[in-house]
């Protein structure tokens, strides 16, 4: 009895991963529907039935990680001031805006997903600028790869970045972390070959970038035969899933993932 209640659990957890296709990621936990990288905003849309997920993080100046997107806490928080100048204590004391709550360590945001094996989480590092240069990359680095390590389970996260020397740091310091590239624009073959000089087994392009190009069947196929998954972004409406479905990616990106995810089961 108990291996039938085993079997049939992971029978389940199977279903819920491939619940719908391409995967839908709640970026920053629902950003649109909830709010801003929220702690409660990633447990409302994993609630939802929501398996897929991004989010960002900061290191402050005690070198502590934090869940934030930008690099000041002016626009999500009541509180003034850039994070990488602020103390630990200092950024997740402050009260975020939409929700009320406190803005999250990067502790709290990575329990959410705790013992969780159906969940794909794009774990993005907003490491540039001067602060990360030299020791702080790396202590960034190991920070947010032990972290990870310790609390969520293997094959269920990706280290993600705008930048390459974070994703080169982290792939030096820790040659089995997965990885992937994001870029502002839509895939192209320099995209993928960049990509795979990095190490990375993901790429994140825009569906459709400022110059009209859109990441179509055929490149993601190229993306495919190099070894790499393609989440899609962004991503708000049924309309645009199903051009990125039908484009072969495996992922795609929503502010609102909630509203998107009951179209997807609304229209089976």
């Amino acid at each position: 009895m108990k291996r039938l209640m085993m079997m049939v659990a992971l029978v389940s957890s199977m279903c819920a991963v491939a619940a719908e296709s391409p995967r839908v990621l709640s970026h920053r936990g629902g950003r649109a529907e909830y709010d801003d990288n929220a702690a409660g905003g990633f447990k409302k849309c994993l609630d939802a039935g929501l398996t897929g997920f991004e989010t960002d993080f900061r290191m402050t100046k005690d070198l502590q990680l934090v869940v934030m997107h930008d690099s000041k806490v002016d626009r999500t928080t009541e509180g003034k001031g850039i994070v990488e100048e602020m103390t630990f204590d200092e950024v997740t004391s402050l009260v975020m805006k939409r929700s009320r709550e406190k803005a999250p360590s990067a502790q709290q945001v990575m329990d959410v997903f705790k013992g969780r094996g159906d969940v794909d989480i794009e774990l993005e590092m907003k490491a540039s600028g001067k602060f990360y240069e030299g020791e702080n990359m790396e202590t960034y680095c190991r920070k947010l790869h032990d972290m990870a390590v310790a609390t969520l389970k293997p094959g269920t996260y990706t280290f993600t970045s705008f930048h390459p020397l974070a994703l080169k740091t982290m792939k030096r310091l820790f040659p089995d972390a997965p990885i992937g590239y994001i870029r502002g624009e839509a895939l192209t073959k320099d995209f993928v070959d960049t990509a795979k000089s990095l190490g990375c087994c993901r790429v994140a392009p825009l569906m459709k970038d400022k110059k009209g190009r859109v990441t179509d069947k055929e490149i993601v196929d190229y993306a495919h035969d190099n070894g790499m998954k393609v989440t899609g972004w962004m991503v708000q409406n049924i309309e645009t899933w199903k051009v990125a479905k039908a484009a072969g990616c495996d992922c795609t990106t929503s502010d609102y993932p909630m509203a998107l995810l009951a179209e997807i089961r609304k229209a089976k």
